[in-house]
């Protein structure tokens, strides 16, 4: 898997970011920027669960926005959430 198709992959589900990690685990080992997208990913994944309204539209628009920032192969973190760090 292509590290740009793993960034935009990894924001569309909770399926899509499974895939990305790990079916395209070479490309986010290798790549800071694809690793940066697979963290912000699986932090947009973990404020959908979570039952409350503005979690789930914050989720959103972080997910938005990061593709929009994968797209346009911007690999600089997203404000709030960017600086987390889940996956080393």
């Amino acid at each position: 898997m292509e590290g740009k198709t793993a960034k935009i992959v990894n924001y569309l589900t909770w399926i899509g970011w499974v895939i990305v990690f790990f079916a395209g685990k070479e490309a986010w080992q290798n790549d800071a920027g694809v690793k940066q997208h697979v963290n912000q990913g699986l932090i947009c994944l973990i404020l959908m669960f979570i039952p409350l309204g503005i979690t789930q539209v914050a989720s959103l628009v972080f997910a938005i926005w990061g593709i929009i920032k994968a797209v346009n192969e911007d690999d600089s973190p997203l404000p709030l959430i960017g600086t987390w760090t889940i996956i080393k």
